[in-house]
């Protein structure tokens, strides 16, 4: 695939946010941000699209070439360790992630199964479907994405009778202490959207795709915690380890379908496979790019592996990976702020240029 379009690239912006953003940080948050968690997340999401919009005056710059390619060549040694930087913080990424899905599938779904084979089937999952490259994640995003979108949509009107709207009073005052906790919370999760377009750029990348992905999942994930806190309740979705997950299962179409919850999770897995293969493909290109002579298609098997590894070793279980987002946040500010406004300024086109161009 030589290229893609805005809105494939639309697609899997809504991909990459809206699949495991809110599994477990919807308790996090309604613990700390209580009623106003919707802010939290609206205040994340609109510092993301700051730092998309920096991201798209530097594309511009640099019409058809990758930002990160571009700092490497005109600062070779500085543009290289940024690049290394960025490899280790897309690794702790995708390990947590993956630690995560594969926590969920055998605390949730595969009780009996083991840790391990569950780990090995998600990890050998992953490999393949990053192994095919932008057409395999885009072809996932096609499918997946409208049918995740569909079934929010089910999941809303199937459960609107259970809401109850005192769960969100007072509505006012906002109480912002809490706000700017739940934003140090959940910021690093939104934010990763701007590794897209650094990784990314030039061909396959589309800034318009990139706002109009932004602006669906901001949506998506607001109406998403606002259900969540109207049908289960601030003090017990502040408890549950999954607090999404219950309200899917208060899902009931039909009387003689009592799990129609494993359909929807069904649903939903492709999706968080394609975000943890893209994470993967992210890493094995940055590695191309930072080093040439390097396939990128080969790189995929060995970080993969390494990142299920690290998953394991990482996080010894589920609550200490929930405690370690806010940690994950210091990384995230200086990734996913920091170095684009770096990029920003370090990137700048020169006097020449800028004669030549006028």
């Amino acid at each position: 695939m030589k290229n893609i379009t805005v809105r494939q690239v639309a697609l899997l912006s809504v991909m990459y946010l809206c699949s495991l953003n809110y599994l477990e940080i919807s308790s996090r948050l309604s613990e700390v941000a209580q009623q106003h968690g919707y802010v939290s997340y609206a205040l994340s999401l609109l510092i993301t699209l700051i730092i998309l919009w920096v991201i798209s005056r530097i594309i511009r710059r640099f019409s058809g070439r990758n930002v990160v390619g571009a700092m490497i060549e005109r600062y070779p040694i500085i543009g290289r360790c940024i690049a290394v930087l960025f490899m280790a913080f897309l690794l702790l990424i995708s390990a947590g992630e993956m630690r995560a899905c594969v926590d969920f599938i055998n605390s949730s779904l595969l009780l009996q199964t083991p840790f391990v084979v569950i780990g090995l089937i998600v990890m050998a999952t992953v490999i393949i479907i990053a192994q095919g490259g932008i057409r395999s994640l885009v072809g996932i995003a096609e499918i997946y994405v409208p049918i995740l979108i569909l079934a929010v949509l089910l999941i809303v009107f199937t459960t609107l009778r259970d809401a109850d709207v005192r769960n969100l009073q007072p509505f006012l005052p906002f109480y912002w202490r809490g706000i700017f906790h739940g934003f140090w919370v959940i910021f690093s999760s939104v934010g990763q959207l701007v590794l897209f377009p650094l990784i990314l750029s030039g061909k396959y990348y589309k800034i318009k795709g990139g706002y109009t992905g932004l602006l669906i999942s901001s949506v998506y994930l607001i109406v998403f915690i606002l259900m969540v806190q109207l049908v289960v309740g601030i003090p017990l979705s502040a408890k549950l380890m999954y607090p999404t997950y219950e309200i899917i299962r208060q899902v009931q179409v039909t009387d003689f379908m009592d799990r129609f919850d494993l359909l929807l999770v069904a649903l939903w897995l492709p999706n968080v496979f394609g975000k943890i293969g893209f994470n993967i493909y992210l890493l094995a290109n940055l590695i191309q790019i930072t080093i040439p002579g390097v396939s990128g298609r080969l790189m995929v098997a060995p970080m993969g592996v390494l990142s299920y590894v690290c998953g394991v070793w990482f996080f010894k279980n589920p609550v200490q990976q929930i405690d370690f987002n806010e940690p994950l946040t210091l990384f995230s500010i200086v990734f996913e702020i920091g170095i684009p406004l770096l990029l920003f300024i370090a990137l700048w086109p020169r006097r020449k240029q800028r004669l030549q161009s006028g």
